[in-house]
């Protein structure tokens, strides 16, 4: 008999059961028909669901980090490093050296922000240049500036990071319209001295709006918080909303992007503010992981709690495992996406003897773990020549951006 003609949507059927993501990649570059069956929007809608996105590595301000053996993702991470370019160089330069940087990554894309060409003047720049990019197939989308209608809403900005004074960040994605994966939204926040202001940008639309303005006051209404200007950091996600940790109480700051409203919630007792990892619990549930340290008999654990919902409507955090850690070692929360925590590690002999962590001494000790929520289990991704305060996941193939990039 003749063997059946291999049409493109058999040949569909065995892409979306190859078992890793660097085989689809090594698939597409086989040849032009297998790149269009595997780049199609609706075969890889199809792959991402059956295919949960793999943790390939991290970025942060001195580039990619992918996965290493004997990591699970290490075959896709090493596919990805050598394909993208991490270094943005098809992004425009700028003429008085202003260099973008990384301030957010979600869904494989990556956002990032320069000062405007025309800042350095008496008064801060409240407002970035920003560019989403796909680093993978080296194209990015320029966003428009703020209208100065929208933009008259910000009065006396409070200074966010360095030399910020807004914070951009990417939407999560079902905002729009789920077949139009080419898409996406970003979330610009400024704190001022007597509010907070959330400005929306759509691709669809390629406008901004200003959904979000509210005053401290109003904020901190009945919560037992004064309503003077608070300062929020460490945004994270999970479930449709973002969250801040207070730096002076033990509250966060939420975001519901569903309905881009703000709302102050608890966090769990005995959680060290700069120490927790917020993270996707599964069931519709948000998850949280706080980092602890026992000084009386030394142990170091990770505390998984997760949120639930109460029959008035209320919520609280329930205590669901105990993670131990390794004691000869001083632990950092560096990164949380979905279902996955970054953690920094290196010995604690460093820190006894009086070597800061930041030092070039003990560079080659830093080492990067990640934790999967599903099943608790620590793997090592990287080791690092440098400490890092902040590290942004990458866990996805983006898709394409919309025709209007460059």
């Amino acid at each position: 008999m003749a063997s059946p003609a291999l049409t493109d949507d058999l040949l569909s059927d065995i892409f979306l059961r190859l078992p890793e993501p660097a085989d689809l990649v090594r698939t597409s570059a086989a040849c032009v028909p297998f790149r269009r069956l595997v780049t199609d929007r609706a075969f890889l809608r199809r792959f991402r669901a059956l295919h949960p996105a793999p943790l390939l590595g991290f970025l942060d301000h001195n580039g990619f980090h992918p996965a290493l053996p004997p990591h699970a993702s290490a075959p896709a991470a090493r596919a990805v490093s050598l394909a993208a370019d991490f270094s943005f160089s098809f992004l425009p330069s700028s003429s008085t050296g202003r260099g973008w940087v990384v301030r957010d990554l979600r869904d494989g894309r990556v956002l990032l922000d320069r000062a405007p060409e025309d800042g350095g003047g008496d008064e801060p720049s409240v407002f970035t240049e920003i560019a989403v990019c796909d680093p993978l197939h080296r194209r990015c989308v320029l966003l428009p500036a703020i209208p100065d209608d929208l933009a008259a809403a910000v009065d006396q900005p409070l200074r966010v990071e360095f030399d910020r004074w807004c914070e951009p960040f990417l939407a999560p994605s079902g905002r729009g319209d789920p077949e139009d994966e080419t898409s996406f939204g970003v979330i610009l926040m400024v704190q001022c001295k007597a509010k907070l202001v959330a400005f929306a940008f759509s691709s669809s639309s390629g406008q901004w709006r200003a959904p979000a303005s509210l005053s401290w006051s109003d904020l901190m209404s009945g919560v037992g918080v004064s309503s003077r200007s608070p300062a929020f950091s460490g945004r994270q996600y999970a479930r449709g909303c973002f969250y801040w940790v207070m730096d002076w109480r033990d509250k966060l700051l939420v975001l519901d992007t569903r309905r881009m409203e703000f709302s102050i919630a608890d966090l769990p007792p005995g959680c060290h503010r700069r120490q927790i990892a917020i993270v996707e619990a599964g069931e519709g549930r948000v998850g949280m992981f706080a980092l602890r340290d026992h000084a009386a008999d030394g142990a170091v654990s990770l505390f998984y709690t997760v949120r639930q919902d109460d029959a008035d409507g209320s919520s609280h955090w329930q205590m669901e495992k105990t993670i131990p850690l390794d004691p000869e070692f001083r632990h950092y929360i560096r990164g949380a996406m979905e279902r996955y925590i970054l953690l920094l590690r290196f010995p604690e002999h460093l820190s006894s003897a009086g070597v800061h962590v930041s030092s070039s001494a003990e560079t080659e000790d830093l080492e990067c773990f990640s934790m999967d929520v599903r099943t608790f289990q620590l793997e090592r991704v990287c080791q690092l020549k440098h400490h890092i305060l902040r590290a942004y996941i990458y866990t996805n193939f983006p898709p394409l951006l919309s025709p209007q990039s460059i």
